[in-house]
């Protein structure tokens, strides 16, 4: 039985408000037996998807208690997660998957049946007993609302909840897919007598098929009790009439109302409530709830899943060969009018080059343009490389934020959906940079200094670019914003780097440790200090020059900070 005991829920009022607190939830108490289906409804912004949440675990109430079977959710341990389901109202599946692959990914996050002789008849019968069986091969984006919405159930059942939450799951659907749902959700009640059903929803249309009704008014609970007595109790004709009789009345007095038949209207429900399991029963024994995969099992499961939905989406792949391929060119062709004197200074030898400063001043004309060019082509590596790092992180977790979020609760860890990720963005990590590098250093013949500590150093500004823009999309709670954020990140790079800009002391010192081009360009000038080249590069770069060993590091410390943002980010509840 699940029981809410006066529970409450208070917030910090937003700037500017009257008061200093807001009530989301006030004095909510009820009980429900399993082996029941109850609905939740009322007004929009009257506290049911709060409500749920709560019950859920999402959001922790601040005043009451809230048992299942007689056990207090906030004091003592709770729900296991292959004990609990949610359906939460949005998207469920990443849309170029189909729908056999949804349930078999759900089914190894969750449980450890994946390789064993019963993983197939589960996963026909979830097909089966929520009517997808035909749509097993169908991707997700093409499928209707009513369709979606039985594919979120599907998800959950992979555990064989006792406690199924839906919020909205009817919402937005026709009369029949909508009576259709509900007929499923009551039996997914019957199917295990310990199970407990419940549904948000703001369609009066199909309370009949509930075993009770629940209504919300500006977060208090004003009806608890049979959907035939509903109409009964709120002197109304129709049950949609209910909301607009609820306006004609202060929230309090509905609820002090309700206080004082609450016991008549219980009773009736405990009635016409099913038999309840005892323990004794063993025609239903308490099964203990499924032992959740192991973390390296949950990273192979995201990571095939991740590269799967990479390969079907062909906008991706060719944005992906365009970068890989065009970016390098770009730089050759930056370069294709300088290769000629970069190669003639690249001949001379350092007392040849003191000969040719004293005596011929073109050469110090050809001496700066190469360190110009040798300077710049070095910055438009690392540039690219650091657009194309974003481009592959930016939207990388905010893109897919309310599908984490409901793994999450159903039992993922965080560990694992970030080391996943590392692996997935690793691949090109190291394909983009170490192309680039070796591309370029092919056409002009061979850029001086060493070209093993060029490739480290583009491959860690990559990776420490790759890093912090997944943090920021880790924290941001769209895509879009993540993605502004990201590109503003690049955008920065060039001109405070001091490759472009001769920066103050003051400000260089400050901006430095931040900008990531900034390490992979100076370290790169720096390991050609034994060339000839180095003399020239810096007479046009004022900016100063660190080793490449104090750059490798900062880049380190970037990458660090980069994949700390993101667990943390992944770890903090977002949801809508």
């Amino acid at each position: 039985m699940l029981e809410a005991r006066n529970v409450g829920l208070e917030i910090d009022a937003p700037p500017g408000s009257e008061h200093e607190s807001l009530h989301l939830l006030r004095e909510v108490a009820f009980s429900v037996p399993q082996g029941h289906l109850m609905a939740i409804v009322g007004p929009s912004g009257c506290g049911k998807t709060t409500l749920l949440k709560v019950i859920a675990g999402i959001t922790e109430q601040t005043d009451g208690e809230l048992c299942w079977e007689s056990r207090d959710l906030k004091e003592e341990e709770d729900l296991h997660p292959g004990e609990l389901g949610y359906v939460p109202q949005f998207s469920v599946a990443h849309d170029l998957l189909t729908v056999e692959e949804c349930i078999a990914n759900s089914m190894s996050l969750r449980t450890q049946l994946p390789g064993t002789d019963d993983f197939e008849p589960k996963l026909d019968k979830i097909l089966e007993i929520t009517g997808l069986t035909d749509l097993a091969d169908r991707r997700i984006k093409v499928l209707s609302g009513g369709q979606k919405r039985r594919l979120g159930l599907a998800l959950e059942l992979v555990t064989n909840p006792c406690l199924l939450l839906c919020d909205e799951v009817t919402s937005g659907l026709d009369p029949k897919s909508e009576r259709e749902i509900t007929d499923l959700l009551r039996i997914l009640s019957r199917e295990n007598p310990r199970r407990l059903v419940i549904n948000v929803t703001h369609s009066l249309a199909s309370l009949e098929a509930f075993d009770s009704v629940l209504v919300m008014y500006q977060g208090r609970l004003v009806y608890h009790g049979p959907p035939k007595m509903l109409t009964h109790y709120f002197t109304v004709e129709h049950p949609e009439e209910v909301y607009l009789r609820l306006t004609q009345r202060e929230a309090q007095g509905w609820h002090e109302s309700w206080q004082k038949k609450r016991e008549h209207y219980e009773k009736m429900l405990l009635e016409n409530a099913p038999p309840q399991p005892k323990e004794d029963d063993h025609e239903h024994e308490v099964v203990a709830p499924e032992e959740l995969p192991s973390l390296m099992s949950q990273v192979f499961t995201l990571l095939q899943r991740r590269w799967t939905i990479f390969r079907r989406d062909s906008g991706q792949v060719w944005l992906h060969l365009a970068m890989l391929f065009g970016f390098p060119l770009l730089v050759v062709i930056f370069a294709l009018d300088g290769i000629k004197p970069l190669k003639q200074l690249s001949q001379r030898q350092d007392s040849d080059i003191l000969y040719e400063i004293q005596q011929k001043s073109d050469y110090l004309v050809d001496q700066l343009n190469a360190g110009g060019l040798v300077s710049g082509l070095i910055m438009l590596q690392v540039v690219l490389v650091t657009l194309m790092a974003s481009n592959n992180a930016a939207r990388e977790i905010a893109g897919e934020r309310p599908i984490l979020e409901r793994e999450k609760l159903g039992g993922l860890s965080t560990m694992a959906y970030v080391i996943s990720k590392v692996l997935f963005l690793g691949v090109f990590v190291l394909a983009q940079s170490i192309w680039m590098g070796i591309f370029v250093d092919m056409i002009t013949g061979g850029l001086p200094g060493d070209l093993i500590t060029q490739l480290g150093l583009l491959v860690l500004v990559s990776a420490a670019m790759t890093s912090v823009c997944l943090g920021i999309s880790a924290m941001c709670r769209t895509p879009e914003k993540a993605t502004i954020l990201s590109i503003y990140l690049v955008g920065f790079q060039l001109p405070l780097s001091g490759a472009v800009l001769s920066l103050p002391d003051w400000i260089e010192g400050a901006v430095n440790p931040f900008i990531a081009a900034f390490w992979a360009w100076s370290g790169s000038l720096r390991s050609m200090s034994d060339t000839a080249f180095y003399d020239a590069v810096k007479k046009v770069t004022e900016t100063s020059l660190v080793t490449p060993e104090l750059a490798g590091f900062v880049l380190l410390a970037h990458i660090i900070i980069g994949l700390s943002m993101a667990y943390v980010g992944s770890k903090g509840s977002q949801w809508e």
